[in-house]
């Protein structure tokens, strides 16, 4: 394992007790969301509630790469990312939620004419939330999302991603959502109609069909969460090297087994180990003509501090 990964998890496992004091604030702001007409989980589950906020990093080992012209490369990639949203209550039944999102990927290379290179990325979401009756929420976001690497001195480059969803509570444990998804601004252009589904089978087991992150979770005690399952995958990448220009892509996904244990209130600690695609990665020779790829996959390892607070309405 790579020291960037193990100092990583230094700090993660001393980030606590710099968070223990305001933990109360917590509490209090899900008192407040108890008290609203808003509502995001009915049943008893084990399962806890979506992060809000997120800690994280993960390495991903060699991939083996051969260009169309015959060129072979090697590389890895590390990833340090951190995100959070700070929900506002509009009245009793809107929600505003202003977030912001940082990533670092270090990318290392061999062979080839490419050299050793980072990118770092800067989101900024906005999102809202609104109850339209017991069983109907609309939901929409918006992320601006800057890419700067230092291939070449480069500028930032912007892409957006947003949406808008409707989520259908069809039973306590069991809802449906719908909606349009879009990325504009990247490599490629494209909008996408949107389908997912959660159905709780009883208080320890969930089936999520919720994408990007479809999973079995299995939560034996309100402290545990074992999760089976894929996400996009942080490797997934189109660069343009001469002008240095960067853009993410998800179109390729990482297959893991995760593990998160509650070790304060709202506080979880995990790590994930599975199986890595790298087939996103594009690189261009200018701004018009890609080098296609035939791009290995490889095993990766994530550590991971997440706050996931506790949404409960009868």
């Amino acid at each position: 394992m790579k020291y960037k990964i193990i100092l990583t998890l230094a700090v993660l496992i001393a980030c606590p007790r710099t968070f223990a004091d305001d933990a109360g604030l917590v509490d209090r702001a899900m008192e407040r969301f108890g008290n609203s007409e808003l509502k995001f989980r009915r049943s008893d589950s084990n399962v806890p509630f979506f992060p809000v906020a997120l800690l994280g990093a993960t390495a991903y080992g060699d991939a083996e790469v051969e260009t169309a012209d015959g060129r072979d490369l090697t590389y890895d990639v590390d990833t340090f990312s951190q995100a959070a949203g700070i929900p506002f209550l509009l009245g009793s039944r809107d929600m505003l939620v202003v977030g912001e999102y940082i990533s670092y990927s270090d990318f290392s290379v061999e062979g080839g004419d490419v050299d050793d290179f980072g990118v770092t990325s800067f989101g900024l979401p906005v999102g809202w939330v609104r109850q339209i009756n017991d069983d109907w929420q609309a939901a929409a976001f918006v992320m601006p999302l800057g890419h700067d690497s230092d291939l070449n001195d480069s500028g930032w480059n912007w892409q957006t991603l947003g949406g808008g969803f409707a989520r259908w509570e069809q039973r306590d444990d069991l809802w449906w959502a719908f909606g349009l998804y879009f990325d504009v601004g990247g490599d490629d252009d494209f909008v996408i109609p949107y389908l997912g589904a959660s159905w709780e089978i009883n208080q320890r087991w969930t089936v999520s069909a919720v994408m990007p992150w479809p999973a079995v979770l299995y939560a034996p005690t309100p402290d545990w969460l074992f999760r089976l399952g894929v996400s996009p995958s942080g490797a997934s990448w189109s660069i343009e090297p001469e002008d240095g220009d960067a853009y993410v892509n998800i179109d390729s996904w990482d297959f893991g087994l995760g593990v998160e244990r509650r070790f304060f209130r709202h506080f979880w600690a995990g790590i994930e180990a599975g199986w890595g695609g790298f087939r996103g990665l594009r690189l261009s020779d200018d701004g018009t003509d890609s080098i296609d790829l035939d791009v290995g996959s490889s095993g990766y390892v994530n550590v991971s501090l997440t706050l996931r607070p506790s949404l409960i309405h009868p």
